[in-house]
């Protein structure tokens, strides 16, 4: 696939321009959820649903560094089965979002959700961010805090995590999340650089500003972390919050990185977390 051009910015395909039959769309179709649709932001079109009631109250789900939105399958379809209104979308260059010709830094991702609020219609949300999606959390609260209404999930974040080379990752054992990896590195030609340049530019470590920021915020903040966490270990949840001592650190026992689509961790995730906000 080429890239193709999108004032101002230029793009490169997502899974969109992938067959219909192609491993990688069955294992994630476009319509794992109902109410799918594009939004052609600046940047690239970024793929988002909207499950739920409409007079549910509203929550954003923010996945991770390389498993797109099929990460929540678990915990969206609970969260809209009880009475959520639940917004789910694909980062800048995974899944069915666009891959725009930027550095992946702390500021696009941040102005993506704030653009994406703006197009769907939303005064403000609730925010569940997992992995970098917790460190894009955490940059999206300190530049937009009036679109939070008030609950901030950071779960198995990043951000504040010592620089490491590619040798020092983790091997990944989930088998979803292997296989999504694998494909999609396979699939979308800028997918790699993607990867490469969200570790450099800031969304994995260097955050500190950011969660200082938040730290005196009068949001309501959760810290929640698996206690066998291999990826972000269960040290950096304590590192967060010391910057926002005001949040409730929940542990989730024995939970790997992967506890939102880990059989025994996501159902505890929603019970004593995602149903009391």
């Amino acid at each position: 696939m080429s890239p193709v051009s999108q004032f101002p910015t230029t793009t490169t395909p997502s899974m969109e321009a992938l067959p219909k039959d192609h491993p990688l769309r069955l294992m994630y179709p476009d319509n794992i959820y109902p109410n799918g649709s594009y939004y052609p932001s600046p940047f690239g079109k970024t793929r988002y649903w909207i499950i739920g009631p409409e007079e549910g109250t509203k929550v954003t789900l923010i996945h991770g560094i390389t498993t797109p939105s099929i990460v929540w399958k678990h915990i969206a379809d609970h969260l809209a089965s009880k009475g959520f209104r639940v917004l789910l979308y694909d980062l800048y260059g995974r899944g069915y979002s666009e891959a725009p010709d930027l550095p992946s830094d702390a500021n696009l991702f941040g102005l993506q959700l704030a653009l994406l609020l703006q197009y769907i219609g939303w005064e403000s949300t609730d925010i569940v961010g997992f992995s970098i999606g917790g460190a894009t959390t955490a940059i999206f609260t300190t530049l937009f805090p009036h679109l939070v209404r008030q609950n901030v999930v950071l779960m198995s974040s990043a951000g504040l995590m010592e620089p490491r080379d590619s040798s020092q990752v983790p091997h990944v054992t989930h088998e979803t999340v292997s296989g999504l990896r694998a494909l999609q590195t396979e699939a979308l030609p800028r997918f790699s650089e993607v990867l490469a340049s969200t570790r450099r530019e800031g969304l994995v470590t260097g955050l500190q500003h950011a969660f200082e920021t938040i730290g005196r915020s009068d949001k309501r903040f959760l810290i929640v972390h698996g206690t066998q966490d291999e990826v972000v270990p269960f040290a950096e949840a304590h590192k967060i919050r010391g910057y926002i001592p005001q949040a409730e650190l929940v542990p989730i026992e024995g939970a790997s990185h992967y506890m939102p689509m880990e059989e025994g961790s996501w159902p505890q995730i929603i019970m004593d977390v995602l149903c009391k906000m």
